[in-house]
């Protein structure tokens, strides 16, 4: 199921999405791309993207302190919020 963010994260949502789309990448990528916020930020709007299923994290492979960040289509979203209010 995947739940509504915050506009301050579907903002920085879409940057990320125009940058990186179906790609992978990691938490000092998506920094370089939203210069202007700190990590704590950062932080919180993952937590909130992955909460609310717009997110996917995996553990980097060669060092597993680090992790791995992909996008959910918003194409996916908007079905799956389909399919949810059918389901109501």
């Amino acid at each position: 199921m995947v739940n509504p963010i915050p506009k301050w994260v579907w903002k920085r949502y879409a940057k990320l999405w125009q940058k990186f789309a179906d790609k992978s990448f990691t938490f000092e990528q998506a920094q370089k791309e939203l210069k202007h916020l700190d990590r704590n930020t950062i932080s919180v709007m993952f937590n909130e993207l992955k909460s609310a299923g717009w997110i996917k994290v995996s553990l980097n492979e060669q060092d597993s302190r680090f992790r791995i960040y992909n996008l959910i289509n918003p194409l996916e979203i908007v079905e799956s919020a389909k399919n949810d209010i059918k389901k109501d």
